[in-house]
């Protein structure tokens, strides 16, 4: 076990395969991902809310992918790409983290590239990942943090049924910007999976 991590049986369970929606895939990250991520990371709009810079060129791309195979070796995250079933173009990538093994509780987040919102990919491909977490993994309860000026990402979690459960003022620094977070969960009790 590597130092700092929490025992085993709080760890994060891994998914032993792809997660599918009725247009997309959600399958693990790979290497050969990264072009398609950096074209849709290239564009600073998309990453205006994302913990990390906008990705400059390769070398931004493989240093992310290390610390997601890093994070995904300790048990500590699971990130996605999402991708189109039909022509296996990916759109973009969701994560699951932050699991309390005693509560039940998992935290989510997502980006998807500037040319697919507005389609309700993320609607489709985000609900997905929420079935996937109360019906597969058992979680109780599923938690996202958002910047408040984000409409898209609050809308979404609204529209799939996450409470507003407040706003931590001040809450981090995004990028040399300290900014709010909006804190949203969804219990399991209270999920209605998205109509396909």
């Amino acid at each position: 076990m590597s130092k700092g991590l929490p025992p085993e049986e709080e760890r994060l369970e891994l998914p032993s395969g792809s997660i599918f929606s009725d247009r997309f895939e959600l399958r693990l990250v790979t290497y050969r991902d990264l072009q398609a991520l950096l074209k849709i990371h290239r564009v600073d709009e998309v990453n205006r809310y994302l913990p990390f810079e906008t990705w400059q060129g390769m070398e931004d791309a493989e240093i992310w992918y290390e610390r997601v195979k890093q994070r995904h070796q300790d048990r500590e995250a699971v990130q996605w790409v999402i991708c189109e079933r039909s022509a296996g173009q990916v759109v973009g990538s969701c994560i699951m983290f932050g699991y309390e093994h005693d509560h039940a509780r998992l935290e989510i987040g997502y980006g998807l590239g500037r040319d697919y919102w507005g389609r309700g990919i993320a609607r489709e491909a985000v609900g997905r990942l929420v079935s996937y977490a109360f019906d597969d993994m058992q979680i109780r309860r599923l938690d996202a943090r958002v910047d408040p000026r984000n409409d898209g990402s609050n809308a979404l979690l609204k529209a799939l049924g996450f409470s507003l459960e407040g706003c931590q003022r001040e809450r981090q620094v995004l990028k040399g910007e300290v900014v709010d977070v909006n804190l949203w969960g969804l219990l399991r009790s209270q999920w209605i999976p998205v109509q396909k």
